[in-house]
């Protein structure tokens, strides 16, 4: 669980700490909460119906191993791709689809270190269709819930 809890969780938030982002904290307070929700329904879902798990296998609950990349990995990935998303002039589905692929090659060398095992006719196809689609709808959540965080409609440079 220690492997987990590093890669999962620490480098993860390490890099996002070290990314020199504008507005990094509203970024991850708009971001975060989307991006963990999704990754902890479709881990529980996934491992209740046996098409994949993570090890170590916790007998009490089997999704608890998935839990540091729920809270780090997969939404600090989805905070960097609204990030450049929103920077830049490239179709967003091109940056989802690069996004997708390049967090699917990392959980290939998890499957290949015997980290994550698929089972049900699962396999690395599939992994990258998920996450397409998770990437999207993190995408389609914060271009049509567009909120602001920690902005006041009694901000003093409106006064008069």
């Amino acid at each position: 669980m220690i492997f987990n809890i590093i890669v999962g969780f620490i480098i993860p938030w390490l890099c996002f700490v070290a990314a020199r982002l504008p507005n990094k904290i509203k970024l991850a307070l708009r971001v975060f909460p989307i991006s963990s929700l999704i990754a902890f329904l479709l881990n529980d879902f996934f491992v209740k119906h046996g098409f994949w798990i993570v090890k170590p296998i916790v007998e009490t609950n089997e999704s608890y191993s998935a839990i540091p990349f729920n809270l780090g990995l997969y939404p600090v990935w989805g905070i960097f791709l609204i990030y450049v998303i929103e920077r830049r002039i490239w179709s967003p589905i091109i940056f989802i689809c690069i996004w997708s692929i390049g967090i699917t090659c990392a959980e290939y060398v998890l499957v290949v270190m015997g980290r994550v095992i698929y089972d049900n006719g699962w396999h690395i196809a599939w992994t990258l269709i998920s996450y397409i689609a998770a990437f999207s709808v993190v995408y389609l959540y914060c271009k049509f819930a567009r909120f602001e965080i920690g902005i006041s409609n009694n901000d003093s440079s409106s006064r008069s």
